[in-house]
C-alpha cells in the first residue's frame, strides 16, 4: 500500500498509512472517542492487548486499519475486516472510520477513504460495507457524496446481530 502525502493550504502534511502495533493506544482513545460521540461510553469492551493480540499477533488478523496524521500526530483511523460475499465475493467491512474532531473538514475522512478504495481495488473487492447512526447527519451527507448508498432505501436492508449471550445459548442447542 502507498503511502498518500498531501499539502493543502488548510492544512499541514496529511500522512494515511497502515496502522502498526503501536498505533492500537491512539485506535483504542479514538474507538472511545467515537463510542462517546455514539452515546455509549461504556460499550467498547476492548483493550490494547486485545487489539495487538488479534490485529498483529494471530496468524490470521481479525482486523486491518488505516492511520491518518496531520503534521505527524495521529487524527483518524479507518478500522476494517475482510468479508465475503455470497453475492459478489470479495468485500471489506468497516467497523469505524473516525476523524478527531479539531482535524475534521480537512479531507482526513475522504483521504482515508481513498486509501481504503485504492486497497479495495488492488484486493479485487467488490463492495465496502459499513453502518452509521440514523441520525448522523453529517456522517450520512459526507457517505452519501462518496457515492455510497443507504441499503435500508435500497435494499430494504436491516441490520442485524446476534451477541454473545445468544451466541452462547445457541451453540449449546441440539
Amino acid at each position: 500500500m502507498s503511502s498518500a502525502k498531501d499539502k493543502t493550504s488548510e492544512t499541514g502534511a496529511v500522512t494515511v498509512r497502515p496502522a502498526t502495533r503501536g498505533d492500537m493506544r491512539y485506535v483504542l482513545d479514538m474507538i472511545q472517542e467515537l463510542a462517546e460521540y455514539e452515546g455509549v461510553p461504556d460499550g467498547p469492551q476492548i483493550t490494547v492487548d486485545d487489539l495487538v493480540r488479534d490485529g498483529f499477533d494471530s496468524s490470521s488478523p481479525w482486523f486491518f486499519g488505516l492511520i491518518a496524521e496531520l503534521d505527524g500526530a495521529v487524527v483518524g483511523h479507518a478500522f476494517c475486516n475482510r468479508a465475503y460475499s455470497s453475492w459478489t465475493c470479495r468485500a471489506y467491512y468497516l467497523e469505524d472510520l473516525y476523524v478527531r474532531p479539531h482535524a475534521r473538514r480537512h479531507r482526513i475522512g475522504q483521504r482515508l477513504m481513498q486509501e481504503l478504495c485504492r486497497m479495495a481495488v488492488r484486493d479485487k473487492v467488490t463492495r465496502i460495507d459499513w453502518h452509521v447512526l440514523a441520525d448522523n447527519a453529517p456522517a450520512l451527507g459526507f457517505y452519501t457524496k462518496l457515492g455510497a448508498r443507504d441499503m435500508r432505501v435500497s435494499e430494504g436492508r436491516t441490520a442485524m446481530r446476534l451477541d454473545e449471550p445468544f451466541i452462547k445459548q445457541l451453540s449449546f442447542e441440539h
